[in-house]
């Protein structure tokens, strides 16, 4: 059973929907029905409006969408989606009679996913429902109605179909035992009984067995159900469904840094998990957010929301206790649960912080007190010591905003697109992002779980241990200036965010935004780890001492001539793999030893064809093998750290596609016997998590010093030139080497070439194994020195 894509809960429902309209539809004309469906002509109004971008605007979104496609699936074509067209609900009702009355309906049977998502919507659409009754929310009659209306024609139809399900079909019986069984999530406390609803669409083995079970749709066409994106009901409902999926990744992301304050898990790690749970909120987002446009906009209907939720709850929220107060701090959970602490004062800030301004904070409501605990506060107390901590970091992110800089977190980029908005839409409320609301949220969450200044102090340790590599390289090095300019803006004592504020007379403790912002610094960590290797592999792969200083090591271990281990070169080998260092196979005699140096180095296969008449040597670049880049789900992810206005959020879609492919390079190198699947798991493990683990498994690939391991190779082989010379003389090593000690590498070809018995290289065209004994003492006693494991990662530094 292959796993199912991971989906936001509003996906999982409308998808639901849309596998009811889209059998329905498909299999009554199947059966012959002519009546009027979806128009399949040009008319725009029967296709499915994604409720987004037009224009140009889509146009642009639609290459950026491709591009991603590309970038993350190389291999596979982009696939076009099959038309979608709008069902009506009243059509329901005929298509199932239809169905039920036609000839050949015996035949007919209907698919398990098709009775899950009907008996799904059903349940849950009437279980909301009851439950906003019970807490006294009422709808406007249009919505009221309509929402009646949808559920006594779904009703209709499965006792329509009736018939046609099989006798062990998955029932309403079954998802109250789904509900039943599964545990609430989080410490929600009321608003537990509110969610649970939509515990139905949590991932269960016996629900996406059936799911998995259907078969394709007998039509290439796809039909959803209508809606109306003003109907209060179903914004209600979509914003349910999105609190509840933020409430699940808000867990998530708090035992990803519990583990990291643990010493279990690495900060790029998990800084990259929070900064994509971020994304994915805003994709999720995106789903309702036409819904909530058409019922007063994003942010007052937030507010809305959590007046309502409250009250629901037997709260006033709006009744407050002092005039200065933003709400009823009886209230304190259900606005923490429901990102409104942030929200409030986010709309504050930009208020009156308007783009194109130094932002500042004052002092007017204290500061934050990086010592004190808060468990047992009141809600007052709480929001009190919240307060000041998020205004602070709220007036340091604009200045951490630029395109110079690699790295922007989603915390920036929330608080630049929202001044942007306000600024272009100049409302008295402004429109504020519920993704940016959570992530604003994820920050003081983290303040709670992580000692402050923890994450600065292991990006500090990062870059000493990068810097420290790179520092031994010539100054004109190229790839040691690129890394080395990554890192100035951080450099010891310069803190930019500290001197714009000494320079404007206010007072700011150094490093204080790096000190409490460990997402980050975790994301600094990344970037830096990401760079050090792409670097390192550029640096490395070019004058090719590493490929050959790997074939000889291989060569003297394959004839038992050396006995002594290099760690660092065989962890490289294992990362590499052999297609990186040998031609096929790897060689197991001296022919083939100078065979793979030659084909390495460019010579043509066709020069050892029989029967050759042109002696000329023939070169080809083809027969070059190239040093790999790895990490290639950490690089993606580091690529979108980068400012960028008008990039997509990520989709979860992307993710698991990206962490399958880094789960199955690191499954490549590993011994079958190693290899672990998931096959019979009845659950997925959490998507965030799952990340958080595959970046980690990348990071010793990305540690891994070139610079340091190129460096070393050169030095051993200008050693073995040395030791070569005593017995050979300059003039013959000299004369094999045409370009001298500038190309160290070609010693390894001259020790291949005595072993083979290559003419001109020797007195004799007898093979000599003389100088594969002095490469082996070389190698042995330059190991036994240098104790072959030296190269370690960028967590080996010692801050000093």
């Amino acid at each position: 059973m292959t796993s199912k894509p991971f989906q936001s809960i509003y996906q999982q429902y409308k998808h639901d929907t849309n596998v009811v309209a889209s059998w329905l539809a498909t299999t009554a004309m199947c059966a012959g029905y002519k009546g009027p469906l979806g128009d399949s002509s040009t008319d725009k109004n029967s296709m499915i409006s994604s409720g987004r971008l037009k224009g140009k605007g889509r146009k642009q979104a639609k290459a950026a969408s491709v591009s991603k496609i590309e970038q993350s699936e190389p291999s596979k074509p982009v696939e076009t989606s099959k038309p979608k067209y709008t069902l009506a609900i009243k059509d329901f009702v005929p298509l199932a009679e239809y169905i039920a009355d036609a000839s050949d309906s015996a035949a007919i049977k209907l698919p398990t996913a098709f009775s899950i998502a009907l008996e799904r919507v059903i349940w849950v659409r009437k279980s909301f429902s009851e439950k906003l009754e019970a807490a006294g929310r009422r709808f406007d009659q249009k919505s009221d109605a309509r929402h009646s209306f949808f559920v006594a024609v779904l009703e209709k139809v499965s006792k329509t179909l009736q018939p046609l399900m099989n006798v062990n079909t998955f029932n309403l019986s079954n998802l109250k035992d789904v509900v039943t069984n599964i545990s609430v999530h989080g410490d929600q406390k009321g608003l537990s009984n509110l969610f649970e609803v939509l515990d139905v669409y949590e991932p269960s083995a016996s629900l996406d067995s059936a799911s998995d079970s259907v078969a394709s749709p007998p039509c290439e066409t796809e039909y959803a159900v209508e809606t109306e994106e003003n109907s209060i009901f179903e914004a209600l409902f979509a914003m349910t469904t999105l609190m509840d999926d933020l409430s699940r990744l808000r867990i998530e992301i708090r035992e990803c840094w519990a583990r990291y304050e643990a010493g279990e898990m690495d900060i790029a790690a998990a800084s990259v998990a929070t900064n994509t749970a971020i994304e994915l909120a805003h994709s999720f987002e995106d789903e309702i957010g036409p819904l909530l446009q058409k019922n007063g906009g994003t942010s007052m209907f937030h507010v809305q929301y959590f007046y309502g939720v409250s009250e629901a709850l037997g709260m006033n929220a709006e009744a407050r206790q002092k005039p200065t107060d933003d709400y009823n701090f009886a209230a304190y959970d259900v606005a923490d649960a429901l990102f409104i602490n942030t929200l409030i004062n986010i709309i504050a800030f930009v208020r009156v912080n308007p783009l194109g301004e130094i932002p500042s904070y004052n002092g007017l409501y204290g500061w934050y007190d990086e010592d004190s605990i808060s468990c047992s506060w009141s809600g007052r107390q709480k929001y009190s010591r919240m307060k000041p901590a998020l205004l602070e970091m709220l007036s340091d992110l604009p200045l951490m905003s630029n395109k110079q800089c690699p790295v922007e977190d989603q915390l920036i980029h929330g608080m630049m697109t929202t001044l942007r908005s306000a600024k272009r839409e100049r409302k008295a409320t402004p429109d504020v992002p519920i993704w940016f609301s959570f992530a604003a949220q994820i920050y003081l969450d983290t303040l709670n779980v992580v000692k402050i200044g923890k994450g600065w102090t292991d990006m500090q340790r990062v870059m000493l241990t990068i810097q420290q590599s790179v520092y031994s390289l010539p100054t004109s090095c190229s790839e040691r200036k690129r890394v080395l300019d990554d890192m100035k803006l951080w450099e010891k004592g310069v803190d930019p965010i500290a001197m714009i504020r000494k320079s404007f007379g206010r007072p700011y403790k150094d490093y204080t935004f790096l000190r409490r912002h460990f997402l980050h610094c975790g994301l600094w960590v990344h970037y830096l780890r990401v760079r050090f290797h792409q670097q390192g592999v550029a640096y490395a792969a070019v004058p090719g001492t590493i490929l050959y200083t790997m074939q000889l090591y291989h060569a003297l271990r394959q004839e038992n001539c050396l006995h002594v281990d290099w760690k660092d070169l065989e962890t490289l080998r294992k990362m590499q793999g052999n297609s990186t260092f040998f031609i096929g196979e790897p060689p197991s005699s001296f022919e083939g030893y100078h065979n793979n140096f030659c084909l390495t180095l460019g010579v043509s296969i066709t020069n050892w064809a029989p029967n050759k008449r042109d002696q000329k040597l023939k070169v080809t670049k083809e027969n070059k093998p190239l040093m790999k880049y790895l990490a290639m789900t950490s690089t993606l992810f580091a690529q979108r750290t980068h400012p960028s206005d008008d990039r997509m959020p990520v989709s979860a879609s992307q993710v698991e596609n990206w962490i399958q492919r880094s789960n199955k390079n690191q499954a490549d190198i590993k011994d079958d016997k190693t290899k672990t699947t998931t096959k019979n798991k009845e659950t997925r493990p959490p998507l965030i998590n799952s990340l958080a683990a595959a970046i980690a498994m990348e990071i010793p690939n990305l540690e891994f010093d070139y610079f340091a391991m190129h460096n070393q190779c050169r030095e051993l082989l200008v050693r073995l030139q040395t030791d070569l010379e005593k017995v050979t003389g300059p003039e013959l090593t000299k004369k094999y080497m045409s370009q001298g000690r500038h190309n160290i590498a070609f010693v390894v070809g001259f020790v291949f070439a005595s072993a083979a018995g290559k003419k001109g290289i020797v007195t004799t065209t007898v093979p000599s194994t003389r100088l594969m004994e002095i490469a082996a003492e070389t190698f042995k006693q330059w190991l036994l020195e240098e104790q072959s494991g030296v190269i370690g990662g960028t967590e080996s530094a010692e801050m000093k």
